[in-house]
């Protein structure tokens, strides 16, 4: 069975509407995962990038009956791409070069292995495989394409590695580089293509920073304070003058909670007139 890549990804780097992060970066994978895969790959029997096994999980947690991967109908694999490998490796808080890698590696090397080497190209991280605060903190500081491009880069070196380690898997070696090397420069034609050039996460990573609209109201609420405060002050040396002088309080009984008052109707007119 034939899967179309245009009918799943509808988008292309060029397109004019909307970005969709997604869609690019799954155009970019079936690109290197069309067809069934090789008798020697240790995956087992996989299908456009998916194996069996993987598939047999995502049935399962639909509810739905097994079948062979062989099998899989288009929505069925844009489903399991999104739910097991877009969502859970967190790709839609990068940037779109850096998510277009990390997405790639989640189903190269699965969605832990993925993180392995997110970590390990941020720098300075526990290499564990858990998208944990640290690692999210770090990511914030460093969502760029720089580092998409020593991601691409840690996954070449990986390559040779894994060779020298199991010699069987040299006959995959030069189309894994390729797809590495062309990964590397699919993401950098998108940082110089206009529409594409700056893109942003599409949520931020910690839901901690404040909006425009709430920096401007603890704006607002901290000068009301400090007018409170400037305004206790005053009464206190009216105060303390008529204590020296022997005479009674200059302000009259109520006259600073209605001073009180008149300034903060007078701090929230200057407000509106801003």
């Amino acid at each position: 069975m034939e899967i179309s890549i245009t009918n799943l990804s509808n988008s292309s780097p060029n397109m004019t509407e909307k970005l969709n992060p997604f869609a690019i970066a799954l155009q970019f994978t079936l690109k290197w995962e069309g067809g069934a895969g090789h008798p020697q790959d240790l995956g087992g029997i996989v299908q456009y990038g998916i194996t069996q096994a993987t598939f047999d999980t995502y049935l399962r947690r639909q509810g739905l009956p097994l079948k062979s991967v062989i099998d899989i109908t288009a929505e069925e694999l844009k489903q399991v791409y999104l739910e097991m490998y877009w969502k859970p490796s967190k790709a839609d808080l990068m940037v779109l070069p850096l998510a277009i890698v990390h997405f790639d590696t989640a189903v190269n090397f699965s969605v832990r292995g993925s993180i392995e080497f997110l970590q390990e190209a941020l720098g300075g991280l526990v290499i564990d495989g858990r998208m944990g605060p640290n690692s999210e903190a770090v990511l914030e500081q460093n969502n760029s394409l720089e580092t998409a491009q020593r991601y691409c880069q840690a996954r070449i070196n990986y390559r040779y590695q894994r060779v020298q380690v199991n010699a069987s898997q040299e006959i995959f070696l030069e189309g894994w580089l390729k797809r590495d090397r062309d990964l590397l420069s699919y993401i950098s034609q998108l940082q110089e293509n206009p529409e594409t050039q700056t893109p942003t996460p599409s949520e931020p990573i910690s839901g901690n920073c404040p909006t425009p609209e709430i920096v401007d109201k603890l704006e607002q609420a901290i000068n009301l304070l400090q007018d409170v405060l400037d305004q206790l002050k005053e009464s206190k040396v009216i105060a303390q003058r008529g204590r020296e002088q022997g005479t009674a309080l200059a302000l009259r009984p109520g006259g600073f909670r209605r001073d009180l008052v008149c300034n903060l109707r007078e701090h929230r007119i200057r407000e509106q007139k801003r």
